[in-house]
């Protein structure tokens, strides 16, 4: 599993500038504070889209709104504030439904029994995570058991499809999936439990798992749609 396998000389330019915004974004959250992630996070946004729009032969709108509805959702949990975080809840779920929409499409998935057992036990656990903190919202709290619900839906399909069948498309998406899981459970933890602890190690390595994130998710959707296509 190489990032330059077979990409040509733009795709390997853009995909170093993203993981070098990315890795500015996490050094300027650990040293210059928040405000300049408000320019970093579009930027970065827009090299993804741009990278896909290059390499994709099938140029699916999905794509697009799975990564501005995600970078909404980002842009309001930068002030790191309980009231806005009912709102970037309210763009990630926009967000995960898209990306669920789109993961099914392009995997083909017709026996969903599987993945809902799968689902199971992340559900179990982060539920736990949520249902000890007093401080949260109760608008928000709502819809983070709904994000809680999504993602749990999300792991259970990406579990069941990786043990079910084994190639590129696969390994990328498992990649995504397991990353997507820590960072979860970082976001948990910053905003339930050290809300109010002075913490500057758990944000950053957030946006760094976003990064991976990301890039893992547009490499699934690429070989996905080449395994399609054959």
């Amino acid at each position: 599993m190489k990032f330059f396998s077979k990409e040509t000389a733009t795709e390997k330019v853009l995909i170093l500038l993203f993981f070098l915004i990315g890795l500015i974004e996490v050094v300027t959250q650990i040293y210059a504070g928040s405000c300049i992630q408000y320019l970093i996070m579009p930027v970065q946004a827009v090299l993804l889209s741009v990278l896909y729009w290059s390499t994709s032969t099938e140029k699916k709108w999905l794509f697009f709104a799975t990564i501005f509805s995600l970078l909404v959702g980002r842009l309001y949990f930068i002030p790191n504030q309980q009231d806005l975080l009912f709102y970037a809840l309210i763009a990630l779920f926009f967000h995960r439904i898209a990306q669920i929409y789109y993961i099914v499409k392009l995997i083909k998935l017709k026996d969903f029994i599987p993945s809902v057992l799968a689902s199971i036990p992340f559900l179990i656990f982060f539920l736990y995570l949520v249902s000890i903190p007093e401080s949260a919202l109760v608008k928000s709290y709502v819809i983070l058991v709904v994000q809680i619900i999504l993602i749990s839906i999300l792991s259970g399909i990406i579990l069941s499809q990786y043990l079910s069948f084994y190639d590129k498309r696969s390994i990328w998406l498992f990649v995504f999936g397991i990353m997507s899981l820590v960072q979860t459970f970082i976001v948990l933890l910053e905003k339930f439990y050290f809300q109010d602890f002075l913490i500057t190690s758990l944000r950053p390595l957030s946006q760094f798992l976003n990064s991976v994130i990301c890039f893992s998710f547009y490499k699934f959707v690429i070989a996905a749609e080449k395994l399609n296509n054959d």
